[in-house]
């Protein structure tokens, strides 16, 4: 063959590759929007409830602490899942201290003035093994995302000092018990 034919065949190659990745970088991928999810409006935004940390109560070998969200006066909302916890350092960047959720069984509750949701996080601090206590990172505020299917709602806290060693366990939020 004669080289005439070989820089045709080369220029065919370079359209035809051309259009092919053209076509494939619009093409895109599907992207699970708001309303792909019944009730999307109805999920809590931090115009309508409070978040507040309080200690954990039922920890051994543990520290961490109750993430719980309340309603503001009239409002009436969802919330469903465990919530994403990122600690940050003093600078306000992330602290890196791993986190893990649960990836199934959560429920969608209704929060509102006389319902407020919580879920509980926590860390190991003392090794079970010999006793010493697990060095970590001090963050000085944490970042919590809301829990729920749609919206990546967010507030940050102070932290409240104390070392975290890391990884976090959280819990899909459960209705709180009534004082």
């Amino acid at each position: 063959m004669s080289s005439m034919f070989d820089t045709q065949r080369t220029k065919v190659a370079a359209i035809a590759g051309s259009a092919l990745l053209a076509a494939i970088s619009f093409a895109g991928t599907a992207q699970a929007m708001p309303s792909d999810h019944p009730n999307y409006d109805e999920y809590c935004t931090p115009d309508q409830v409070d978040v507040t940390i309080g200690p954990l109560d039922h920890a051994m070998m543990h520290e961490g602490g109750d993430v719980r969200f309340t309603a503001k006066p009239g409002a009436s909302c969802l919330l469903g899942g465990a919530p994403g916890l990122e600690f940050l350092d003093v600078q306000g960047n992330s602290a890196h201290i791993p986190t893990t959720r649960p990836s199934s069984g959560a429920e969608d509750f209704r929060v509102d003035e006389d319902h407020p949701v919580t879920a509980a996080f926590s860390y190991l601090v003392t090794d079970p093994n010999t006793g010493n206590s697990i060095p970590g990172a001090t963050p000085g505020a944490v970042e919590i995302s809301f829990p729920g299917p749609v919206a990546p709602y967010t507030v940050t806290l102070p932290w409240n000092g104390a070392t975290v060693p890391g990884p976090v366990n959280i819990t899909n939020i459960t209705q709180a018990p009534q004082a």
